[in-house]
């Protein structure tokens, strides 16, 4: 066991078999390997992002944790694609604690005149290198668009593994999410891809979502954890115990090694007084404000608990 964590520690790659078997070491075990590979890859840097819920609610798709599916009935805001002027307005003012600002949209994906509006900002927004977007499956001709006007990072989670894919969504494919980070990455896009933890997946689920990310040459990986809504498929699901999820950020950190591991989405109800244990088990970035239907945790906390750590804040994407 011991011999095993200081061969990870020195760069060595894990097989499945060997992941799985990590699950059941002591915590403090795999906090050596991920924080001893957190500083050989990132040194003491911390990314913070943010985000604009640019495009809210019915969402076509049938994800079974999401507020804004049309299949579900959530008091979630509905409202079209914001102006180019909001979300300038919001990113100025995010990217003062940030170094990632993401435009996100519900539904399947955006029309041609939204693509426009979005190119648009692109090119006039003198920050825009700091931009992300996240806005579904997108056509090569969208792809290239956004790209010629300055988009430099696409976010695409997968959500879960492939296996347990279907038992969270129907309405489109695994392999349909799988081809637009190919695609994306074939153009010369930044990859940011990750899941959605807690929805009654296996241990080797979450193994194979890793793998998975790592063959597709993920350069982020944003992890989040679900928080139940009500109204939604998931709303009586029992979250992950704090422990657990640590571990899963370590054996992540122990799979992926080299790309970003951001920890977004339910952190501050999951984790709770273990937040700022995030980077002892390997992770380099965390979402910071609100999410996409829920308020997230106040920026000048986070950066209080980054300095604390005495860890510096990385002002680049």
């Amino acid at each position: 066991m011991e011999k095993l964590i200081l061969e990870i520690v020195d760069g060595r790659q894990v097989n499945e078999d060997e992941v799985l078997k990590l699950f059941d070491f002591d915590i403090e075990e795999l906090f050596l390997a991920a924080t001893k590979l957190r500083k050989k890859y990132k040194g003491n840097k911390v990314k913070i992002c943010s985000i604009i819920n640019a495009k809210s609610g019915q969402c076509s798709e049938d994800c079974k944790f999401c507020a804004q599916s049309a299949h579900h009935k959530t008091s979630v805001n509905v409202y079209p694609l914001v102006s180019n002027e909001k979300i300038e307005e919001v990113s100025n003012k995010a990217l003062e604690n940030a170094g990632c600002f993401g435009i996100v949209s519900s539904g399947n994906n955006l029309t041609d005149e939204e693509i426009d509006r979005l190119c648009d900002l692109l090119q006039k927004h003198k920050k825009a290198d700091h931009f992300g977007a996240s806005v579904g499956h997108l056509s090569d001709e969208s792809l290239l668009k956004l790209k010629n006007a300055g988009l430099k990072k696409l976010h695409h989670n997968l959500e879960t593994s492939e296996s347990f894919f279907p038992n969270i969504c129907t309405t489109h494919s695994y392999e349909e999410r799988k081809d637009t980070i190919k695609r994306a990455k074939a153009l010369g896009y930044e990859i940011c891809s990750g899941g959605l933890f807690g929805m009654g997946e296996s241990v080797k689920d979450r193994v194979e979502l890793a793998f998975t990310l790592k063959d597709l040459g993920a350069d982020s990986v944003p992890m989040n954890f679900l928080m139940p809504v009500k109204g939604t498929a998931l709303e009586n699901v029992v979250p992950l115990m704090p422990t657990e999820i640590l571990k899963t950020i370590a054996v992540f950190r122990i799979i992926l090694q080299t790309p970003d591991i951001m920890i977004c989405g339910g952190r501050e109800i999951n984790l709770r007084d273990l937040q700022s244990m995030i980077f002892y088990a390997g992770a380099n970035g965390t979402m910071s404000g609100g999410y996409l239907t829920t308020w997230g945790r106040d920026p000048q906390a986070d950066k209080q608990m980054i300095k604390d750590l005495g860890l510096e804040i990385d002002p680049h994407r």
